[in-house]
This record gives structure tokens, C-alpha cells and sequence, in this order.
């Protein structure tokens, strides 16, 4: 079994970088938008958002969290392209 791999967090994502993420991931409901915006830029847990944005079930929230995810997945392999690219070493703590 693999474990999956998590790009994002709580209350690790900057205002800017959760709106260039979330333009990627097709999701449209401003509700599920600020339900992650509050966990991932506000730091809430997800029970939280769910409840401060009305979302009745926590897994339409998790689905929409993996999206997230993905892109932000899929922007790290690029950078990494780049690293490589460019022939600098990758600093963990940036």
C-alpha cells in the first residue's frame, strides 16, 4: 500500500499561492472555496470549516482538498524539472 504524499496543509498555503492553486483544480463553489481557503490559509481544521461554512458532509470537503493537492503535486514536479534544469540544489526550507 502507498501512502499518499500531502503538498498542502493547514495553514500552510499563502492567500496568493491558495488562489493560483485553486484556479487549477475546476472547483467553482465559493462555499468549498472558503472552507479550504479557512483550512489551508487560515489554519481551521477541517471540522471547523465544515461547520463555519455550513458544508454537511466533510468528504466533499476532503475530495476537493485532494484536488488541491494534486496541483499543488503537480507544480512541485515542475519546480524540481527546474532545479534540475537550472543545476541548483533544492533548499527543504524555502
Amino acid at each position: 500500500m502507498t501512502r499518499k504524499v500531502w503538498y498542502v496543509g493547514r495553514g500552510s498555503e499563502s492567500s496568493e499561492r491558495f488562489d493560483l492553486l485553486i484556479s487549477q483544480t475546476g472547483i467553482r463553489s465559493e462555499t468549498q472555496i472558503n472552507a479550504l481557503r479557512g483550512y489551508l490559509v487560515r489554519g481551521m481544521s477541517l471540522e471547523d470549516a465544515c461547520d463555519h461554512y455550513e458544508i454537511k458532509n466533510k468528504s466533499n470537503l476532503e475530495r476537493d482538498l485532494s484536488k488541491v493537492n494534486q496541483v499543488a503535486e503537480f507544480v512541485v514536479k515542475i519546480e524540481d524539472l527546474d532545479w534540475v534544469r537550472y543545476n541548483v540544489t533544492r533548499k527543504e526550507n524555502l
